[in-house]
């Protein structure tokens, strides 16, 4: 019954992460053709502000919605718990706070403390904190009734959207920072009311009785993960706050055009992330908890290994044909910016052993120190090294929390990892990195695509065994199907 159980757990994690991937690889493929807009009809100035509002507006986020889009699918997916009173009280909490920012924004205004960065964009801000907001509520309670199909097409949905109304708005328009930002809520506003009306989710709206009980667990469960997000968003866009200020807002767009051939990992990462928070969440009280933990995390490095090694190979062809001529200097930084998204990758992983144990003081914790390193780096380096130094920092800090989650999570579910993948993948992706700054394009591509070559011999095993899982989870779906139609 045990093995019965674990070869289920897998295969519902393959099959939500095919399902995620289908959804994800649709809307990614339309996100590549957002890049040559922002990056042609966008200047590196125009491009750093939207930026610049994008960041400030996802560190507003956690605040006034207090988080609660993470107490809805870890509440939502615990089967004791009633899912109408989780979505009622997600409802309850995420109107309140969007009504207190509506009342302490004006007066922020006033202090002109938001005017370097923003500018006069305050209340496109506001109109973006509250649509965001509300699509990360809804879709986080779909994700928790394991409606998984309908995230999967929403997120597609809402990447068309995106596409549509960023070429209207910025190409047809003139639009430039306004129509960016504008496309962005425009779609979020769309996603809402698809998630609203396709899952009918006022069917689990109930404010006559609240459940004081269930509110005040959602509440110690949500409110340390505002500090903690905050954190982990400071870690992430200080670099882009730190080189606006000490290089300008022209270097804030090279930045963020350098990210954009990292992020491909990120987004193909996330296609996975989605369905292992759920079964992090749903395999927390199984016997076998810390075999899955191990066993789901080795296959998931060597994924992010031969996904980054892949894109190192590639990253100076790529930019260049991909990323507008005033943008070419991002080739300069991807390398670095690319590896250090494994670690960012690595880290959210791990985050989600502290999600599923409710240990959500820990995010907290491991947050600040990233901040910190990420920050001082920045500090220490930024004038002399320029945009080296924001990469190398992301890195650095990035890094140094992977260790400290690793050990945080053998503690607390026995977790463990193979050191032999984990060292021999990693000083072979470093020297990719640095090949990728050899200036012979030949000499360069030999030395990447043998590198990538011993990078695949290393995880040669565990490329064969995550295969064989892929393939059996597909085959047993349609061998059921079949003996399905037949009943």
């Amino acid at each position: 019954m045990a093995d019965k159980n674990k070869t289920g757990s897998y295969k519902k994690l393959v099959s939500n992460t095919i399902i995620f991937a289908l959804g994800s690889f649709s809307s990614k493929v339309l996100v590549l053709f957002l890049v040559p807009i922002y990056t042609n009809y966008l200047t590196t100035e125009q491009l750093g502000q939207t930026d610049l509002v994008v960041q400030v507006a996802n560190w507003l986020i956690p605040i006034f919605s207090l988080t609660v889009y993470e107490a809805m699918i870890r509440f939502g997916l615990d089967k004791a718990t009633d899912k109408r009173q989780v979505f009622s009280i997600g409802n309850l909490v995420v109107f309140s706070g969007l009504a207190a920012m509506c009342l302490i924004m004006p007066l922020v205004k006033l202090t002109g403390i938001l005017d370097k960065y923003i500018g006069d964009y305050t209340l496109l801000l506001c109109i973006y904190v509250c649509t965001a907001s509300l699509r990360w509520v809804y879709s986080s309670f779909v994700r928790s009734l394991e409606m998984v199909r309908l995230f999967a097409l929403d997120g597609l949905l809402a990447t068309f959207m995106t596409l549509l109304w960023t070429a209207l708005l910025i190409i047809g328009f003139k639009m430039d920072v306004k129509g960016y930002i504008l496309a962005i809520i425009l779609s979020d506003l769309c996603s809402f009311l698809f998630l609203t009306f396709a899952a009918r989710l006022w069917r689990y709206i109930e404010f006559k009785r609240v459940d004081r009980e269930l509110l005040n667990s959602i509440l110690r469960y949500s409110i340390p993960m505002i500090p903690a997000q905050v954190l982990w968003l400071l870690t992430n866009t200080c670099d882009s706050f730190m080189s606006a200020s000490y290089l300008g807002k022209g270097s804030t767009g090279i930045l963020s055009a350098a990210y954009k051939i990292p992020n491909i990992v990120s987004s193909i990462y996330l296609m996975f992330g989605q369905a292992w928070n759920m079964s992090a969440i749903t395999e927390n009280d199984s016997e076998d908890r810390s075999e899955f933990y191990q066993n789901v995390f080795d296959a998931n490095q060597t994924l992010m290994y031969c996904l980054a090694g892949g894109c190192l190979i590639f990253v100076r062809l790529i930019t260049k044909l991909w990323i507008g001529a005033d943008f070419q200097d991002a080739k300069l930084y991807s390398p670095i910016l690319i590896y250090s998204m494994i670690y960012i990758c690595f880290t959210t992983f791990l985050g989600s052993v502290y999600v599923a144990t409710k240990k959500t003081k820990k995010t907290m914790y491991t947050s600040l120190l990233a901040g910190i390193i990420n920050i001082g780096i920045n500090i220490i380096f930024l004038k002399r090294f320029g945009l080296y130094a924001t990469a190398v920092s992301t890195v650095c800090g990035y890094g140094v929390v992977f260790i400290v989650r690793a050990i945080d999570a053998k503690k607390l579910v026995g977790f463990r990892f193979n050191k032999v993948i984990f060292f021999g993948s990693n000083i072979v992706l470093v020297l990719m990195v640095l090949a990728n700054y050899i200036s012979r394009t030949g000499l360069r591509y030999i030395t990447l695509f043998g590198l990538y070559f011993v990078l695949i011999l290393i995880n040669y095993k565990a490329i064969k065994g995550m295969l064989e899982r892929i393939l059996g989870a597909v085959l047993g779906r349609l061998k059921r199907k079949p003996q399905q139609s037949g009943q």
